[in-house]
Formats: C-alpha cells, sequence, structure tokens
C-alpha cells in the first residue's frame, strides 16, 4: 500500500513541475508578444495589423490600428451616453431620455433634431453622473428622423425608423 502511494506522490510532482513549466513559458510569450506590441506602437505610431497573419489572422478580430482609435476606444469607455427613448409631452413638445453609460460625468448638453439646434425647456441635472438617467424637454413640436445628443465629451444619434 505504500509502495503505489509512493509512486502516485511522485507522479502528482512530475506533473506539476512539468505543468508549471508550460505556465510559465506561456506567461513568458504573453509578454513577449505585449512587448512587440507597445515597441510597435512607440515606433510606429500605431498597433500592427493582425488581420494580416497567415492562418490565424481570419479569427482576430479588428482593433483600431491608429493612435486616434485608440484614444477613441479609451474615450469610449469613460466618457459614453446613450438615447433611451423618445416622447412626447401634453403641448406636442419632444423629450428626450438620456444616460450616461460611461465610468465619469458628462455635462453641457446640447440637442439637434433634423440638423437644427432646439432649446432645453427643462432643468436636467448638469452634470450627469455615471449610470444616470435624466429627460430633456426641447421645445421641438414637428416630426422628426434623427436626434442628434452632445456634451462635451459625447455624442449621442437617434435615428428614426
Amino acid at each position: 500500500m505504500v509502495v503505489p502511494a509512493i509512486i502516485g506522490l511522485i507522479l502528482l510532482v512530475v506533473i506539476v513541475y512539468v505543468a508549471l513549466k508550460i505556465l510559465k513559458n506561456v506567461v513568458v510569450a504573453f509578454v513577449l508578444i505585449g512587448l512587440i506590441f507597445i515597441a510597435s506602437f512607440l515606433i510606429f505610431g500605431s498597433l500592427p495589423d493582425l488581420k494580416t497573419i497567415p492562418l490565424i489572422g481570419q479569427f482576430i478580430p479588428k482593433f483600431p490600428s491608429t493612435t486616434g482609435g485608440v484614444i477613441a476606444v479609451i474615450k469610449n469607455v469613460f466618457y459614453r451616453i446613450d438615447i433611451l427613448a423618445t416622447s412626447r409631452d401634453s403641448q406636442n413638445n419632444l423629450m428626450v431620455t438620456v444616460a450616461n453609460t460611461g465610468k465619469l460625468d458628462v455635462s453641457n448638453f446640447r440637442i439637434s433634431v433634423d440638423g437644427e439646434t432646439v432649446n432645453i425647456i427643462n432643468t436636467p441635472s448638469d452634470p450627469l453622473k455615471s449610470g444616470e438617467a435624466t429627460v430633456f424637454q426641447t421645445d421641438w413640436n414637428k416630426g422628426f428622423s434623427k436626434i442628434l445628443v452632445q456634451t462635451n465629451q459625447a455624442n449621442a444619434t437617434f435615428s428614426k425608423v
């Protein structure tokens, strides 16, 4: 009974040792790949196009390859607004419900309907904190096809289908 336990223990130690060696090599490979991306970004100002890698390039999703694209992706995480709904009040004025889905506050709202700037009648909270929603009551009482809500940090568009 002791001999099989010792052999089992030795096999377990060998398996753990080999697994740790493999894990170390995988971690080193990811670190080296990351350093290549950082060096490429610092030298050329953009990330390499991963779609051009033979065999596996077709399975890699598209990443932004310019500095502006990378900044836009990062900015969209921190500053983002969404138009949740539109409705009409009792005087047939357009009401727009907007939510801050970013991580930071947004402020100084402006609303355009079909390319024309409209006035905001009510006084919603400004700045709009992360995770909050508010309703803007505008003086627009005609039909519309496109609404653009702008802040100093982000934009959102709503198109009527």
